[in-house]
């Protein structure tokens, strides 16, 4: 009889997303279950509208940079993250939060990969 040769397979490299999200959980993790407003303080139609112009500042920085081809993660995730605080619809709130941790997943996936 003849063994066949026993074939070790490369453990699995896991996947950079799962990594960042599993640091992500700990963080939230060690925060307060404090329930807070998304926009704090006394006025917040006004700091709405503060949002609102930094959110289109951080807009037109990102298009521009695009255009030059110097593009950064800190435009968008400015832009994005100024825009959900200024809404005042809590599901375009959320949709847009869903989108600055999409972001500032990919910036810390890329911070990984630059490092190695």
């Amino acid at each position: 009889m003849t063994d066949k040769p026993i074939v070790k397979r490369q453990p699995r490299r896991s996947d950079p997303t799962t990594v960042v999200l599993a640091e992500v959980r700990a963080e939230r993790k060690a925060l307060s279950g404090d329930d807070r407003p998304l926009g704090g303080g006394l006025r917040p139609d006004r700091a709405r509208l503060h949002y609102r112009r930094e959110a289109d500042r951080w807009a037109e920085i990102a298009f521009a940079r695009s255009l030059a081809d110097h593009p950064g993660w800190d435009a968008e995730l400015l832009a994005v993250l100024n825009a959900a605080i200024a809404t005042a619809d809590s599901a375009t709130a959320r949709a847009g939060l869903i989108q600055v941790a999409a972001l500032a997943t990919a910036a810390v996936e890329q911070l990984d990969h630059d490092a190695s």
